[in-house]
């Protein structure tokens, strides 16, 4: 947010303008002798009692204008005017009458204390304007550092701020990785080697220099170090020590307030990356302490099954006959397909995080990826009654059709895992605002009522040492598939609380490849 005139308020819309002392004694003697030549035209007219009194006229105005030294000045030159082409003997400083004298005393002692009075309210009409238009500067800065986006944009907001409050150029320097960096500069003005050093020795001292002074003469800007308690580290310098009018009075206070909006903002930014960082740690140490109790209680049962059945046949294999052989082998196979599906999953949840999933799109039929998706899942599936109503006629869906099955055959086996024994699992097809869909339907418990934690990585439907064995992955990795080629997955639970669907749905091909 720049600080222009628009926006620092009332201050800088009516503050009068200094003029160079030079044009405001000129003007103020150009008042003395307009007041001379009234007052000259008047008096060959007609003879008016008081006349001197036109010559503290442009004293006042000039006390207004300009201050005490132009308004001394009025009135000093209009006591002479008054006397020398007013009182006889006219054209000559010298006078006759000794009344006139007191006449000449009295006007420039009225024109003094009139010229008194009128700079002193100058004055405080100035510091009001002044006042006022540092406070409307400051509270402009607090919008624009509330509204900057990072140390760039609050180095610019406190530039802008310096060089309106001072009228002077103003640079601020952040401390980069490994040197001061210019960050913004406002009021015009330029850097030199000098001033770089200079605001270099201010940081590494943590002590204000003085533009044309110790430790570098050539340095044009006065600078003073900012140190947050977060340990950010900037550099604010304003040109004012060599301009024209001089140093201003006391500028450290306006320095000191500006530098601590400066350092409540580089900290705010310090505060947002800390508290960014403690919740990716949290995040991080969450997942951590899911995957371990996914591995430990998941991956613990196949892989003491598989041993046992080893072990069994190795140290038994002369007492068991052919069908007990079989029915280890049986159960280590199943146990071992049971182990390779977590890993599995695991590894595919790994590819989701790191962006590596290759998207290979194609026009496949619907009932084809139902097919393959029940063959991956069949040992979920065991014992289970599954209607694939899936359509052959069913139009062609463009995808990756290893993703897909590979999404579908998750959200089978969780409904294997969780529907009642005996209940039927239904795939079922159609097409929808321009996407074609498969859902999986089953009979059991559904989903808790808020339904989208359960997308989430190692969201289980059910808990304690009870539940379905698995990751808790299936339906993350689902909808991590189907979105990775532009699909979606939806779940919800079914009327009356008999159970769950979910819908799988990826964009229609236009047209499967004809056979050469």
């Amino acid at each position: 947010m720049s600080l222009s005139a628009e926006t620092v308020g009332y201050g800088a819309e009516h503050r009068p303008e200094r003029l160079p002392p030079a044009a405001a004694y000129a003007l103020s003697l150009l008042m003395v002798a307009a007041a001379t030549l009234a007052a000259v035209l008047v008096n060959q007219v007609q003879t008016v009692p008081n006349l001197s009194l036109v010559f503290v006229l442009p004293v006042v105005i000039a006390a207004v204008s300009f201050g005490w030294g132009p308004s001394l000045a009025a009135a000093v030159a209009g006591a002479l005017a008054y006397n020398f082409f007013l009182i006889a003997p006219l054209y000559t400083l010298r006078v006759a009458d000794l009344s006139n004298i007191w006449a000449l005393i009295l006007l420039l002692i009225t024109a003094a204390i009139v010229s008194a009075v009128a700079a002193e309210s100058r004055r405080r009409a100035m510091a009001a304007w002044n006042a006022a238009d540092q406070a409307t500067a400051l509270q402009a800065l607090a919008r624009s550092l509330v509204a900057a986006n990072g140390g760039v944009g609050a180095g610019r907001a406190s530039a802008e701020a310096l060089a309106r409050l001072f009228q002077a150029p103003a640079v601020v320097f952040l401390q980069g990785e490994t040197e001061l960096e210019v960050t913004a500069q406002a009021g015009g003005g330029g850097l030199t080697a000098a001033d770089r050093e200079a605001a270099g020795w201010a940081l590494a001292a943590r002590l204000p220099t003085r533009g044309g002074a110790y430790p570098v003469e050539d340095s044009a800007y006065d600078f003073w170090p900012v140190v947050t308690p977060q340990r950010q580290q900037a550099v604010i310098g304003v040109s004012i020590s060599l301009g024209e009018t001089g140093r201003p009075a006391n500028p450290e206070r306006l320095v000191e307030i500006v530098s601590g909006y400066l350092a409540v903002a580089l900290d705010r930014e310090a505060y947002a990356a800390q508290a960014l960082e403690s919740r990716v740690e949290v995040a991080s140490e969450r997942l951590k302490a899911d995957l371990l109790a996914a591995v430990s209680h998941d991956l613990k049962t196949p892989l003491s099954t598989v041993l046992f059945t080893l072990q069994s046949l190795q140290k038994f294999a002369k007492t068991h006959d052919a069908k007990t052989r079989a029915e280890l082998l049986t159960l280590a196979e199943t146990e071992t397909a049971r182990l390779s599906a977590m890993v599995g999953n695991l590894l595919d949840m790994n590819r989701l995080d790191a962006g590596a999933v290759v998207v290979k799109t194609a026009a496949v039929e619907p009932a084809e990826l139902a097919a393959e998706a029940l063959r991956s899942a069949s040992g979920a599936l065991a014992g289970r009654e599954v209607f694939n109503e899936v359509s052959a006629q069913a139009a062609p869906l463009e995808v990756d059709a290893s993703l897909f099955e590979s999404a579908l055959a998750n959200v089978l086996e969780n409904a294997g895992k969780y529907a009642p024994a005996g209940t039927p699992i239904r795939l079922r097809s159609g097409e929808a605002a321009g996407a074609g869909w498969i859902e999986v339907e089953d009979e059991g418990p559904g989903f808790p009522d808020a339904i989208e934690p359960m997308f989430e990585k190692f969201s289980r439907g059910v808990a304690g040492d009870g539940r379905p064995p698995g990751t808790g992955l299936g339906l993350s990795i689902a909808r991590g598939f189907l979105e990775a080629q532009g699909g979606s997955v939806r779940a919800e639970n079914l009327k009356g609380g008999k159970g769950a669907r979910v819908r799988l749905s990826a964009p229609l091909a236009k047209a499967l490849p004809q056979p050469a």
